[in-house]
């Protein structure tokens, strides 16, 4: 939706514009020996964000990650700025990979919700004491 993607450019810009402060930091800690190590198409990770979250992000920059949804089987890719707003905001596991697309992540989501609001009647005992 529209709303989404507004959110998602001005992240994204965001981000542009904080590149070289990451590089430079990347390149401080040795982490990187190059700026040319991270793709102009990635973005580097802010290792001041990983450190105060606790995390060990494993790779030095996100990038588009492709995966197949394992509920619809479509093809889908995980974008380096979700990546980036998933591990450096929300503060998510590092390791934490992407198994659905965002159509079937909704109906998961819902389905839970759905759960939570009708608890599970089947286990109940229905039996009257006498």
């Amino acid at each position: 939706d529209k709303a989404r993607r507004t959110r998602s450019n001005q992240r994204l810009r965001k981000v542009l514009d904080d590149r070289p402060r990451r590089i430079q930091m990347l390149l401080e800690r040795g982490l990187i020996k190059n700026a040319s190590e991270i793709p102009a198409d990635a973005i580097p990770i802010d290792p001041e964000l990983s450190t105060k979250a606790g995390l060990c992000i494993p790779a030095v920059c996100y990038h588009d990650i492709e995966f197949v949804c394992t509920d619809c089987g479509r093809p889908d890719f995980w974008s380096a700025g979700s990546q980036q707003h998933y591990f450096e905001i929300s503060k998510a596991s590092p390791y934490k990979q992407p198994k659905r697309c965002y159509d079937c992540r909704q109906k998961e989501l819902a389905r839970k919700a759905k759960q939570e609001l009708s608890p599970d009647t089947s286990s109940l005992d229905l039996t009257l004491a006498g």
